[in-house]
């Protein structure tokens, strides 16, 4: 389940975002989501100009999206080893309509980081087409099924899990980071008049995210000829309109 998205959403939503959760970023997290979005409209433009459809959107390498660290990722107490994240996108998108419509396939990469030990966990979101079959060298070859959306974790075996999942757009995954690290605070933040008011129209374009995502997903497992489970891991004929 590949989705498209139009840029001037994404741009939008991305400093708003920005704004709104700024007491929970660190460093240059602010100004650096704010390039991102800049980034992604300036490569749409020069795409359209260009006539090459295609363009990487990323945060750079070494200047991750960083949030503060919490003591409240069990809840309102604040008993538990300080937890910071670092979140890194890697996008590859291809314009495909004079609407700017733009495919999205890639990653979002989470670093929770544990100071007092030392330790870290990374995962990440995908986003492709999903199935049973990949291009190899201009080849079609099997693979390990992959479910259009899905997490994994990395460790000793990089691979599996590949957990489906409903959280893919990267406003979504930075804003459930926050929420997974400052429980109780991010809560009362976004709930707060003020918060609302910045948040403008992302409570609006997520729930209807989550309800194309959820209607994809529904659609896969109710396919006759697999198991459910078997079926989210079907490939997409139709990119979601997110």
């Amino acid at each position: 389940m590949s989705f498209t998205f139009l840029p001037k959403e994404m741009s939008d939503d991305l400093v708003s975002l920005s704004r709104v959760a700024a007491p929970f970023f660190s460093g240059q997290s602010v100004s650096r989501i704010e390039r991102l979005a800049k980034d992604l409209i300036n490569a749409v433009a020069n795409a359209k100009a260009t006539g090459d459809t295609e363009f990487n959107w990323k945060t750079a390498p070494s200047h991750p999206i960083q949030i503060k660290e919490s003591r409240q990722w069990k809840g309102g107490t604040e008993d538990f080893d300080p937890l910071s994240a670092d979140i890194s996108i890697d996008y590859k998108c291809t314009l495909i309509d004079a609407s700017e419509r733009t495919l999205a396939k890639g990653v979002t990469v989470i670093r929770i980081k544990d100071s007092d030990k030392a330790t870290d966990k990374v995962f990440h979101f995908d986003v492709e087409n999903g199935g049973w079959t990949e291009m190899h060298k201009g080849k079609e070859r099997a693979r390990a099924g992959h479910p259009a959306f899905h997490m994994q974790f990395y460790g000793m075996v990089n691979d599996i899990p590949r957990i489906p999942s409903l959280i893919i757009h990267p406003v979504d995954v930075l804003s459930w980071a926050i929420l997974e690290l400052h429980q109780k605070k991010w809560r009362e933040h976004v709930m707060s008049a003020n918060g609302k008011s910045q948040l403008r129209l992302i409570p609006g374009r997520q729930r209807s995210r989550f309800d194309q995502i959820l209607t994809g997903w529904r659609q896969m497992i109710n396919k006759p000829d697999h198991l459910a489970i078997v079926a989210m891991q079907s490939p997409i004929s139709e990119p979601l309109a997110l």
